[in-house]
């Protein structure tokens, strides 16, 4: 077995100390042996980068302006039956790009993901040893 040269020093509180006391006694390790565990055996996760903010925000249009007309149908009991229509049309229109775009970023960010997921790392001591 390697010899333990390094040590690292870090802060925290009291309730995160006790979380990990209680979660290696669980599984009957101390402090350094579950903290060493966690790393060796932690996976990276990769966090997509997607605006859905904005996909939201446009597909809000969308629906604020059918909404509109929908109103306004109610209010006065007739409806500009081409402009709604062609609304309609829109929505239908900008609903399939959005989603086309959203699957090629997800796609992508996938892709990304099984790199993270792949990729080799250092052999880490096992906290067993």
């Amino acid at each position: 077995m390697e010899k333990r040269t390094e040590r690292i020093k870090f802060w925290l509180t009291d309730k995160e100390l006790k979380q990990i006391d209680r979660k290696a006694g669980k599984i009957g390790m101390n402090r350094s042996e579950y903290i060493r565990y966690l790393i060796a055996n932690c996976k990276l996760v990769h966090t997509p980068n997607i605006d859905y903010e904005g996909y939201y925000n446009r597909l809000k249009c969308i629906s604020d302006e059918i909404n509109h007309h929908l109103i306004v149908l109610y209010q006065i009991g007739t409806l500009d039956e081409p402009q709604f229509h062609r609304i309609c049309e829109e929505a239908i229109e900008t609903a399939k790009k959005l989603s086309a775009e959203l699957t090629e970023k997800l796609d992508v960010e996938i892709e990304k993901s099984k790199e993270v997921n792949t990729c080799e790392t250092e052999s880490i001591m096992s906290p067993f040893g």
